[in-house]
């Protein structure tokens, strides 16, 4: 495994496509709070949307390069061991009875019945299925299970109780599967327990962003908070595994709940953000402040605080200037408070300037096509030579997919890119 940036050509990536556990979320009044989603999807439209994206993927990445979590999952379920620790682990979690517990264990319950059942939180067809515990619709993202940068996987403490088992399932992937034999595995938590203050320690995928090999940006907010991040640059930095890693303070609401729903890097010189943070022409508002940590006498330490300036006054001191930089929305602070709802800011870049998009975000595409970017569809993408196109966009119909809050960078987990 090695993610040497955001933008290098994709080699593996870990998707989820959404199955059973949409169908087991109840309609509640907490229903946003308690599972993350301010709607239920149209489950076999979103599949299916999720599936044509997916083939654009494997058209990049080739057969070998696409993994299902899922299908990771009951892999390493076949090791009787893992098996016991995970039932363990997730019954623990999620507060089960012996007999729940037991029945996961039964030998009678193939690997594949049991990672559906880990995911869903329950068995069965539709009509009879049983619940054992919530299910988890969120895994459609696994961007947030984790992040890479080189060799390395940073394992993920989510926020949110309805994204916890998604952690956990993701970190006996990360120890368990040969797939990641030789990957080193980075824990905060193992650093955190001399802490006493009694602040939280929360980190998700959708929060980082390897720009290089040796510079990691990551957002705090809603989702990731600072004492993580201090954390994770004393260990990247301590270890060398980075020089460098830019810290952008991120308003702790839901709608800009990860860095990456608010700007993604798409090649060295190209990149989207949404305006009302990042902006340094406009007068009526502070950019989100960004701290850089660097190793200082063996510890991380702020060397540059960009303030006044923002996150690009930062990213311009280590020579990244992003000349092409694309709105969020365009130029009308309407359609930029729209599109950043409907993830026209979170952009998956498959390789240097080859990313995908909603196709809803039409003023966003309409930046890149004035810029030159030609803009094809999913079917059209499919005819073209993945190894030789350059600036284009490719607009996945995502009209169910959107309502679940999550973009084509939300619903990646690139786990290897070719240098």
């Amino acid at each position: 495994m090695n993610l040497p940036s955001e933008f290098h050509p994709l080699q593996q990536v870990i998707v989820h496509t959404p199955g059973p556990e949409w169908e087991m979320v109840p309609l509640e009044s907490d229903m946003a709070e308690s599972y993350l989603v301010e709607d239920i999807l149209f489950l076999k439209k979103a599949a299916a949307e999720h599936t044509e994206f997916v083939e654009c993927l494997r058209h990049i990445a080739g057969d070998d390069g696409i993994h299902q979590f899922s299908d990771l999952l009951t892999e390493i379920l076949s090791d009787d061991k893992v098996r016991s620790d995970i039932v363990g682990a997730v019954s623990a979690l999620e507060g089960v009875g012996l007999k729940t517990h037991d029945f996961l264990l039964s030998s009678d319950l193939s690997t594949k019945d049991l990672s559906a059942i880990l995911i869903s939180g329950s068995d069965g067809d539709t009509n009879t299925r049983r619940r054992y515990f919530r299910p988890i619709p969120n895994l459609m993202f696994t961007r947030d299970v984790g992040a890479f940068i080189g060799q390395t996987v940073i394992l993920a403490h989510p926020a949110k109780r309805v994204r916890l088992r998604e952690g956990l399932l993701a970190q006996y992937i990360f120890r368990y599967h040969r797939l990641f034999a030789e990957t080193q595995i980075v824990d905060i938590l193992d650093d955190a327990a001399t802490i006493t203050s009694g602040e939280a320690v929360h980190i998700e995928g959708g929060d980082v962003m390897a720009l290089d090999s040796e510079t990691l940006v990551v957002g705090t907010g809603q989702r990731t908070t600072k004492l993580a991040v201090e954390l994770l640059a004393q260990r990247l930095l301590s270890e060398g595994i980075i020089k460098r890693l830019i810290m952008v303070e991120l308003p702790a609401e839901r709608a800009t709940m990860h860095l990456d729903t608010v700007f993604t890097v798409i090649g060295p010189e190209d990149c989207v953000y949404f305006p009302p943070l990042f902006s340094e022409d406009d007068t009526t508002t502070i950019p989100a402040r960004a701290l850089t940590y660097e190793l200082v006498n063996g510890q991380a330490q702020v060397t540059h605080d960009s303030s006044p300036g923002g996150l690009f006054c930062a990213l311009e001191r280590i020579g990244y200037s992003f000349p092409n930089r694309f709105k969020c929305g365009g130029d009308s602070p309407l359609f930029q408070s729209r599109e950043q709802w409907t993830d026209g800011a979170n952009l998956f870049a498959a390789r240097e300037t080859v990313a995908f998009i909603y196709e809803r975000n039409t003023e966003t595409i309409a930046s890149f096509e004035e810029a030159g970017y030609s803009i094809v569809t999913p079917a059209e993408f499919l005819k073209l030579d993945p190894s030789t196109v350059e600036k284009t966009l490719v607009s996945v119909n995502g009209a169910e997919l959107s309502r679940g809050r999550g973009g084509a960078r939300c619903m990646t987990m690139p786990i290897s890119r070719h240098s």
